[in-house]
């Protein structure tokens, strides 16, 4: 894609968003009314509910740089143009006393080669008011993001930090968990179970690295089982701020055992509280959120010697509503070193304009400039466009929904 093509989109785009105030005037939301175009209110059964996403990305950077050193997860973006992601997601909401999720997605990798796979298949059952159990494969809940789909990011590629330490990104578990509601709005998941290996493992700033050293940093992440315990509460002085403590420890693919632990916390400032358990972002809110990780390798050499290295990873994001459906994001990220692996330490700085151009909310559009700073790459630089369509659902900003 070229730079002449983005400037066309993006006034495009500027006239469309100069008639969104007046047409979302016109808008007007009917609970129950079905809308076979939009998907707006379509199920089956009144207990199965459809959503399909199609969200594609084309980037411009300078002449000669490799889109796959951009990305550091399977999902982030990797090509100059091509499709992202095409998300299904079929939700089961029975008498809201058994609910569950089946989510499948396809991608375009490098050289336009498409892969498919069954991110999520799970049920939940409502034991109490408080608690839940399911069993079945679902995206691992550890921190703010880990369990989002791509249609639910917040920038048009996942945190870094998610992508070195949570098997690219999206810790795929077999198994069961446990949903147990505390005071504070506060939420205790508990899950155990085998994992489900990237069968590509991908990680950007190991392009330049010969296939051993590939392998051997995917074996890091984890491989065989693995426990998590993820905790998120608001404090009870004031409900605006959101904390969340995440452990997690399982076998590794030397054999040994990874160790990882997170804690983070998110302000919202000029919320509205909309039933939510807290103020949520929206027009004229003001959210810092900041995430940090921790992780320790036990790696077991074939003649029974034991090494041990650690590393560690933040991300920090500042956003402001501009209205109900822009908002203005600034996000950094950070990953240290991993000598025994020979990953590099890594910074990415990327601002992001996200905007919905239609007034249902399932058109939108993102502008995102990224600056990536490590000894493997480089300084580079890369600007994102990325058009995302929504059928099915309630339209809108999605986040964390899976669970």
């Amino acid at each position: 894609m070229t730079r002449n093509t983005l400037f066309t989109l993006s006034i495009f785009v500027s006239l469309s968003l100069s008639h969104l105030r007046a047409e979302e005037e016109e808008f007007e939301y009917s609970p129950g009314a079905v809308n076979y175009i939009t998907g707006e209110g379509v199920n089956i059964g009144g207990f199965l509910f459809p959503e399909l996403f199609f969200i594609g990305t084309g980037g411009a950077s300078e002449p000669g740089a490799d889109f796959g050193d951009f990305a550091f997860t399977e999902h982030d973006a990797q090509n100059e143009i091509a499709v992202q992601a095409i998300e299904v997601e079929l939700f089961l909401n029975f008498n809201e006393v058994v609910t569950g999720l089946i989510a499948g997605s396809g991608f375009q990798v490098e050289n336009q080669v498409w892969e498919a796979e069954l991110e999520e298949a799970f049920l939940h059952f409502q034991l109490t008011d408080n608690i839940s159990i399911g069993g079945g494969q679902f995206l691992n809940t550890f921190g703010f993001v880990a369990d989002q789909h791509v249609h639910g990011w917040d920038f048009v590629n996942h945190n870094i930090a998610n992508g070195r330490m949570l098997n690219e990104g999206h810790l795929l578990t077999q198994g069961g968990e446990v949903l147990i509601g505390t005071p504070n709005s506060g939420l205790l998941t508990l899950a155990l179970g085998g994992v489900r290996t990237h069968g590509h493992g991908h990680e950007g700033e190991e392009e330049d690295h010969d296939e051993d050293h590939h392998l051997e940093a995917d074996d890091a992440g984890f491989n065989s089982w693995v426990f998590s315990a993820d905790y998120k509460f608001r404090f009870p002085f004031d409900d605006s701020i959101l904390m969340s403590t995440s452990i997690a420890t399982g076998e590794n693919g030397f054999g040994g055992d990874t160790n990882l632990f997170g804690v983070g916390l998110q302000k919202v400032w000029n919320g509205h509280d909309h039933g939510g358990g807290g103020p949520d972002f929206c027009s004229g809110a003001f959210m810092f959120r900041t995430e940090f990780f921790g992780r320790e390798v036990e790696a077991i050499h074939e003649d029974g010697d034991i090494d041990t290295f650690d590393d560690y990873g933040l991300s920090t994001l500042l956003a402001y509503g501009l209205s109900d459906a822009m908002t203005l994001s600034l996000r950094h990220d950070w990953v240290s070193s991993a000598n025994a692996l020979e990953l590099a330490e890594a910074h990415r700085f990327s601002p992001a304009l996200t905007a919905f151009i239609d007034p249902a909310q399932r058109v939108r559009v993102r502008f995102q400039y990224d600056n990536i700073q490590s000894s493997s790459v480089g300084s580079e630089h890369v600007g994102w466009l990325q058009v995302q369509v929504q059928w099915g659902g309630q339209g809108g900003p999605h986040h964390n929904h899976n669970h």
